[in-house]
């Protein structure tokens, strides 16, 4: 837990009692803040005892839970009483700044890729033995991470929700690894959510980026022309054997860079990646059945990390679909040739099947179990069983780990077993 001494008699609330909101409750009673939480679901309310609706007139900063909407799609009543109160709402990421002054921060945005890279670059600072914590949008809430002492390195997952709340990023490193559509009811539309994602960069932070798509190459220009060191990274990222694809010789590119930026010797930073083993339900092998490997990338809730997930084999049989945040699948569309056949399931599947009609074969089946079932009927010795949704889980399921886990345990139960 992070200590938080500054807030001692402070009048300090907490809206969103989720993992975020309720490591920051802990933290804050802990430093003997005068506490006033509040959420608009009542089952999370009730291990508060009294929790009251929050009056933001009489409070001295507001700590907002990510997952909660302040802004956007439409404002959230205690934001707009916040801001006639002149109290900003922010996230906990910014309470761990300031409360460890003397440490270095490395923070990693992008609509795809940040969890493995925060994670790789975790398991590198791991390996070299130096002082470090890994959380944020990835692990264990920002104040719910452990004190470092002076020197020591906080790499933090943030998500453009993280961001859009953060008043005052102070980044040492900062990596922006690529920005496609995502999220965009959340932030007004594509040029909010563009501009939340560069928010990683409004400080002295070595800038980091990616340069796969204009809107990073833009604002790769832009740092540049207002004096900042910023390195670029591109297709040459080291190879590592857990993470396949493209995509992930950039991710590895910009995790080399990072450990750079920190002042950890190439070669040595090499060495430290080499073995991380990937995380699950990111281009995770499950198992291989009578030649067939079986592959489960349940996070790929977007056309653009589907289509990052097919361009790393060359025969798959894809199964997508699910609550779609884009009905196109623009995105994929360089990879059709490759799939053999589509096994379409949940809330898109009409609207991907019209997508795929005259470019690759597909089948409306519904649910994950039936597309596996048809997927393993259908395939051959060296072809690829692919789950990369290119959408949401929520039709169906919790979370894309709780459809991720379905999807191993079905490889499980195949015939011949899974390796």
């Amino acid at each position: 837990m992070i200590p938080l001494p500054a807030y001692r008699g402070a009048e300090v609330g907490v809206m969103g009692l989720g993992r975020s909101g309720r490591a920051a409750a802990a933290a804050l009673a802990a430093a003997g803040a005068t506490l006033h939480v509040w959420d608009d679901r009542e089952e999370l309310r009730r291990d508060f005892g009294d929790a009251q609706p929050l009056d933001p007139s009489g409070l001295d900063r507001l700590v907002w839970s990510p997952g909660i909407p302040h802004l956007h799609p439409r404002p959230h009543p205690l934001a707009v009483r916040a801001d006639a109160a002149r109290v900003r709402p922010e996230a906990d990421i910014s309470l761990l700044i300031d409360a460890m002054p003397d440490c270095r921060f490395v923070g990693i945005t992008g609509t795809n890729g940040k969890s493995t890279v925060t994670a790789l670059i975790g398991h590198a600072l791991d390996r070299l033995g130096l002082p470090h914590a890994v959380g944020g949008n990835l692990g264990p809430a920002a104040l719910g991470l452990p004190a470092l002492g002076p020197g020591g390195v906080y790499v933090l997952e943030l998500s453009s929700y993280q961001l859009a709340l953060t008043a005052r990023p102070a980044f040492d490193v900062a990596v922006l690894l690529n920005i496609a559509p995502d999220h965009l009811d959340r932030h007004g539309g594509m040029h909010g959510y563009a501009a939340d994602k560069a928010r990683i960069f409004r400080n002295r932070a070595t800038a980091i980026t990616g340069v796969s798509d204009p809107w990073c190459r833009r604002l790769a220009e832009r740092l540049r022309a207002e004096g900042r060191t910023v390195v670029a990274t591109g297709d040459d990222g080291p190879a590592l054997p857990a993470l396949p694809g493209l995509h992930n010789r950039r991710n590895a590119a910009a995790a080399l860079a990072a450990l750079g930026a920190l002042g950890i010797d190439r070669r040595d930073a090499l060495d430290a990646m080499d073995g991380f083993r990937g995380l699950p339900h990111r281009m995770e092998t499950v198992g291989e059945v009578a030649g067939v490997r079986y592959v489960n990338d349940s996070k790929a809730t977007n056309p653009e990390s589907a289509a990052f997930a097919l361009a790393s084999f060359e025969q798959v049989r894809w199964i997508a679909g699910g609550q779609a945040k884009t009905d196109n699948l623009d995105a994929v569309r360089p990879w059709f040739g490759r799939i053999a056949k589509a096994y379409l399931i949940g809330a898109s599947e009409a609207p991907f099947a019209a997508a795929l009609a005259g470019h690759a074969a597909c089948e409306c089946l519904g649910n994950l179990d039936a597309a596996l079932a048809a997927a393993h009927r259908d395939a051959r010795p060296g072809e690829v069983v692919l789950l990369a949704p290119a959408a949401a889980s929520f039709d169906q399921w919790d979370s894309f780990e709780a459809r991720g886990d379905a999807f191993r345990e079905g490889v499980r139960g195949l015939a011949g077993g899974a390796a």
